[in-house]
């Protein structure tokens, strides 16, 4: 296998949580929403200290049981890493 040339457009890494059958009736919607929150502001903290070259970084939120689907997209703020030549 050849590794790919040029450079890559996105890194991509994702995650899910499951929640048990029985429990999904007693967890608050907003409750569930706050720690998504909470976890799309550190992965966009991670990304502008570790990933200095992306100019970018999108936090997927969906719901499995019924397909919804919210994106969302950040702008990183510009540095000489992630500004293009």
């Amino acid at each position: 296998m050849t590794e790919p040339t040029g450079t890559p457009r996105a890194l991509r890494i994702s995650f899910e949580f499951e929640v048990p059958q029985g429990l999904k009736k007693n967890i608050h919607g907003a409750k569930i929403q706050k720690a998504l929150d909470t976890i799309s502001d550190r992965v966009i903290g991670l990304a502008e200290g570790l990933f200095p070259w992306a100019s970018k970084v999108t936090v997927r939120k969906q719901w499995v049981y019924n397909w919804t689907d919210q994106t969302e997209t950040h702008e990183l703020p510009a540095s000489d890493a992630n500004t293009p030549e």
